[in-house]
């Protein structure tokens, strides 16, 4: 299906609804902006559900965007202040049943072989932070902020800002917006490398599908393998790094894209890549 038609679920009763913008690119929204979108399990099962339809549909490019005033608002603060919550005072069941379980979506979106794109509308804090990270990309509207609050509310930033931050910004940096908590304006998220672009707020949508239609251009299985190498490089020394580019490498080669790529520059032609080929 393409077009801009939103999946047939009600987007008033589920917390993200999925539609497809142009053929190779999903775009799943965030729906219950009225109560920030925060991480709720209905949220996680939901959007844990999407992100294996897209998978299996073979998306080339994923969009994540909220509704309202923000992205993601991060973890539902009621189950740790709710007496009959599961999860009031319960350190094992904080750990093991809540931040897991985000871990599990968020780590599916980190992990995808498609280009993952946030495209950040409203605020992004805490844990809608976390989500971002677990994109390749993250394009703000230019009156919105980002940040990993925890430390301010006596909490830690463990469903991806403690592991991804650093990669994205260097140590130095990360520790600073870790440390303190703060909310980075659009600008100061963007000198720090955490967004890639600013956009105003009515532009943001094109903005973002123009840019996930330029990699259309390019071949499904080279982004995939280079983004599995890519991040696979940062954490190894570099006789392991280079193994894992040459093995990248090897899997490129046995597919069809590359020998199309090879025949389409031979014959001064553009080259015809579709997901799945």
């Amino acid at each position: 299906m393409t077009g801009s038609r939103l999946d047939e679920r009600n987007a008033q009763e589920a917390p993200a609804v999925l539609e497809w913008i142009d053929e190779g690119i999903a775009r799943i929204t965030f729906t219950r902006g009225d109560s920030h979108n925060t991480v709720t399990f209905d949220f996680l099962d939901t959007v844990g559900r999407l992100l294996h339809e897209v998978s299996a549909r073979k998306a080339r490019v994923l969009i994540l965007t909220g509704s309202g005033r923000t992205f993601c608002g991060g973890a539902q603060i009621t189950y740790f202040t709710d007496p009959q919550s599961p999860l009031y005072r319960n350190a094992r069941a904080i750990r093991d049943d809540y931040v897991v379980a985000i871990l599990n979506v968020f780590s599916k979106v980190r992990d995808a072989s498609c280009v993952t794109i946030a495209s950040i509308n409203g605020f992004a804090l805490g844990g809608g932070c976390e989500l971002a990270l677990s994109c390749d990309f993250r394009l703000m509207a230019d009156h919105t902020r980002m940040g990993l609050t925890e430390t301010r509310i006596g909490a830690l930033a463990a469903a991806g800002g403690v592991q991804l931050l650093a990669r994205v910004v260097g140590r130095a940096k990360a520790l600073e917006i870790a440390l303190l908590g703060d909310q980075l304006s659009a600008k100061e998220a963007l000198a720090a490398g955490l967004a890639t672009s600013l956009h105003p707020a009515d532009q943001l949508a094109s903005a973002t599908e123009a840019f996930a239609r330029r990699f259309l251009v390019c071949s499904p299985i080279s982004i995939a393998e280079t983004k599995r190498a890519l991040y696979r490089c940062e954490t190894v020394g570099g006789q392991e790094a280079d193994q894992i580019a040459l093995d990248a490498v090897a899997s490129a080669a046995a597919g069809t894209e590359w020998w199309e790529g090879m025949a389409a520059f031979t014959e001064k032609r553009n080259p015809s890549f579709r997901a799945g080929d």
